[in-house]
């Protein structure tokens, strides 16, 4: 059966304060969309894996980018998800890394393996496309300390100033003891030449930037010009680690020396366990800015081990002061939660209930305001993916696939009454402070 997107909208209605969750399924075109499935894909138990299904706003409707079935796929669809045309994009090297939408330019990311660990063979290959999907170049990351690109993370990228910055995961060349260990690494490229102005790949620590394992990525280049990013440590940190670097992001650098450290950093929470265990307990799920905070999301079981339902969490920092607040909301077993921006003034977190290895349709969501002060929790029937949610209309729209086509009829789902309240934990200890 042909795989047909099921398009999922959520809007946000000023009406007693309650939110509507609607869900509109999009009209197929005569030939048909790619079939895949991405139901679920947002949600790990150990280690997460490089997004492979995209949306982004497009001449006044949606494009769909995905990796599957070995291809890339790229689909346009009109405001009402009727599919206008398709095409595909040619895989450049074997292992798929992800997809930026820009504002001038569209970038694919793949890499390679280098079993050899030859610092001239290139591992990672960043390739710029106009908006019509016309190659206009790449840039070539070699050696980079790297044996196995984009593995056992993810891979997410945003730009500032002419720059693009991806933060990702690679396994690494072999350490003195013989292993192969696994870490972040960040790049940067220019993108009217596409040379790379910086990167980092080698062993240090936190105060640097590295995160080791490290288990998802998430980067945004902040209203500031300041680069930031989260990761799910297991060892160096071993916790939901926030950094934010000293470096203007409009120079193409984030590297360099200032006081002997390159960022501010804090555990937003720290995982119990042993040092390395690669079972957290945890995952994390997402990133995203107010004008006044940095919003996280992230899962957690209380125990460290890898079984055991989880709770999902919301967690809000001042940016003005480095305070922040973390709040585990009382509903045991979710999947890993997402966060849905729609701009500066705050956005959503959306999860699905989950028991043991079973995950519900119900979604669970709630909105955050510019304060990061977080609403009330409601719920509706629909699945995620690992597709972000993007702001369209007054809500927010992603896509599922499951195999088959979705229902014939758009419907909606009014919100239930509110669940307990959220338990607020208070403050959590603030990130390193600027030395400046």
């Amino acid at each position: 059966m042909r795989s047909t997107p099921r398009w999922r909208r959520l809007g946000a209605l000023a009406c007693a304060a309650a939110l509507v969750l609607s869900l509109v399924p999009g009209t197929a075109a005569a030939a048909g969309p790619a079939q895949s499935r991405n139901i679920h894909k947002n949600d790990y138990t150990t280690w997460s894996r490089p997004v492979t299904s995209y949306l982004y706003e497009h001449n006044g409707g949606l494009t769909r980018v995905e990796y599957t079935g070995g291809q890339i796929v790229v689909e346009d669809y009109d405001s009402s998800f009727a599919l206008q045309s398709s095409r595909t994009v040619p895989m450049e090297l074997s292992i798929w890394g992800g997809f930026f939408a820009g504002e001038d330019y569209n970038f694919l990311i793949f890499g390679q393996s280098n079993p050899s660990e030859s610092d001239s063979a290139e591992v990672i290959r960043v390739v710029k496309y106009d908006k019509d999907w016309n190659r206009l170049g790449q840039a070539s990351l070699r050696g980079a300390n790297t044996t196995v690109p984009f593995d056992a993370g993810s891979l997410r990228c945003d730009e500032y100033g002419g720059y693009l910055y991806l933060r990702t995961s690679h396994e690494m060349y072999t350490s003195d003891d013989g292993l192969n260990h696994q870490s972040n690494l960040t790049m940067a490229v220019r993108q009217s030449d596409m040379s790379i102005t910086d990167s980092y790949y080698d062993v240090m620590n936190i105060s640097y930037g590295y995160v080791s394992h490290s288990f998802n990525q998430f980067v945004l280049v902040d209203e500031d010009g300041r680069l930031v990013a989260l990761d799910h440590g297991d060892a160096y940190p071993r916790s939901v680690v926030f950094t934010k670097y000293y470096a203007d992001a409009g120079t193409g650098r984030f590297t360099g020396s200032r006081y002997g450290q390159w960022c501010s950093y804090g555990d937003m929470l720290e995982f119990a366990g042993a040092t390395g265990a690669n079972a957290t307990g945890g995952s994390v799920g997402g990133l995203a800015e107010t004008r006044d905070c940095y919003i996280m999301a992230y899962s957690y079981n209380g125990t460290g081990q890898g079984s055991g339902d989880r709770y999902p969490y919301y967690h809000y920092m001042d940016k003005a002061s480095g305070r922040s607040w973390q709040v585990q909301i009382n509903l045991p077993g979710c999947t890993t939660p997402v966060l849905a921006p729609t701009g500066l003034d705050g956005g959503y977190m959306l999860w699905n209930g989950k028991s043991g290895s079973t995950v519900s349709d119900t979604l669970y969501y709630l909105a955050y305001s510019a304060d990061g002060q977080p609403g009330q929790y409601q719920t509706a029937q629909a699945p995620l993916s690992d597709c972000q949610p993007i702001p369209w209309g007054d809500g927010v729209v992603w896509y599922v696939t499951d195999g088959g086509a979705p229902p014939s009829t758009p419907w909606t789902a009014a919100a239930s009454p509110p669940i307990p309240p959220a338990r607020r934990l208070g403050a959590h200890p603030d990130p390193e402070p600027d030395p400046s």
